[in-house]
Parts: structure tokens; sequence; C-alpha cells
């Protein structure tokens, strides 16, 4: 991904010729959504969309678009087009630039990031330690992503838990003289 920005084109697409690609690993709640729908209608469209454009594949800007998109309001103040940056790239380094660029925003979904992890080092246009270093990861995280156990499983016998994992004995006599402790909220 040396000099990739030097096949970057500053340019403005038409929203409707844009694509959602299989591969998104980052999620907006619905709040979340009218939030940033609320702040486009404010502030304006202040970043343009990442595009790759071979398949005008949305690698970045995936939320405004389905913002705008689905915003008549939007819609009519963009006349349906939208700034975006092209860059002529395969589909795996598209999904490298995804990664980055959303990894360091810090909104992403270790699922999906797993997901393409792995078909990224399953193309062998890079081998996990390639990647592991354009994604600026350490080894232990690039293993869970790779092996698919985000929460590895542990040998409970072999494991020390804290005092919070030890329960209560019942006190002497019959079960039924036990308390049991309730939260203090009634949806718990």
């Amino acid at each position: 991904m040396k000099n990739i920005f030097d096949k970057a084109q500053h340019s403005t697409i038409e929203v409707s010729k844009l694509k959602q690609p299989s591969w998104r690993a980052t999620h907006v709640l619905k709040p979340d959504l009218e939030l940033l729908r609320d702040s486009i209608i404010e502030y304006g469209l202040l970043s343009p969309l990442v595009v790759r454009a071979k398949t005008m594949q949305i690698i970045d800007g995936y939320h405004r678009w389905t913002v705008i998109r689905s915003s008549k309001e939007l819609m009519k103040r963009y006349d349906g087009v939208v700034g975006a940056v092209i860059f002529d790239i395969d589909e795996i380094d598209a999904m490298v630039m995804h990664l980055r660029l959303n990894r360091g925003r810090g909104n992403i979904f270790a699922s999906n990031m797993s997901t393409i992890v792995k078909d990224v080092c399953y193309s062998g246009k890079y081998d996990s330690e390639e990647l592991r270093k354009i994604l600026s990861m350490n080894v232990m995280e690039m293993d869970v992503l790779l092996d698919g156990t985000l929460l590895k499983s542990r040998k409970v016998k072999d494991h020390t838990y804290s005092k919070a994992w030890v329960p209560i004995e019942v006190p002497s006599g019959k079960p039924d003289n036990a308390i049991l402790e309730r939260p203090p909220n009634a949806d718990r």
C-alpha cells in the first residue's frame, strides 16, 4: 500500500452509484445515525466519502452515505451528489484501508474485523505479519483475529478467579433459610 494517495482522485459522485461493500466492519446504532443526520444537516458533509474506483464500493463513509440517501432534505441539498476521494485499488487494499481508517477512530466490530483480516490473509496479498504491521497490531491481537476466538476460552480448573466469582455458601440449616440478594433495579 505504498504511495496509495498518489492513486487518489478527488471528485464528486452520484449517491445512487455508490455501493455498500460486503465486508464492512463498522456499525452505528439508529440513535447515532439520527445524530449523524442532524450533524450533517447543521454542519454539512465535512469529509468526502472514500470509494473504490472499479466497483464504486464505499471504503469509508458508509454511514454518511446511508444518512444522505435516506433523507429527502439532504438529497435535495446535495443534488444527489457527494464529494469523494476515489482510489484505483483492488478489493484487498480497500479492505485494509477500511480497517485502518475505522480502527484509527475506534469504531469497529471485532468479529467483523476478524472476518476481514482472515480474508486479507487468505488472499495471499499480505501475510499475517505484514498485515499486523500495516494495522499497527501486536502479535496477540493478530492471533486472536485470525483464529476467530475473540474471547479465548480458559481452562476453568487452572484459572484463579477473584472472590467475585466464589459463590456465597448457604447458611447452615435448611436451604430455604438462605437470603437471596436482589439487585436494586427491578429490571435485573
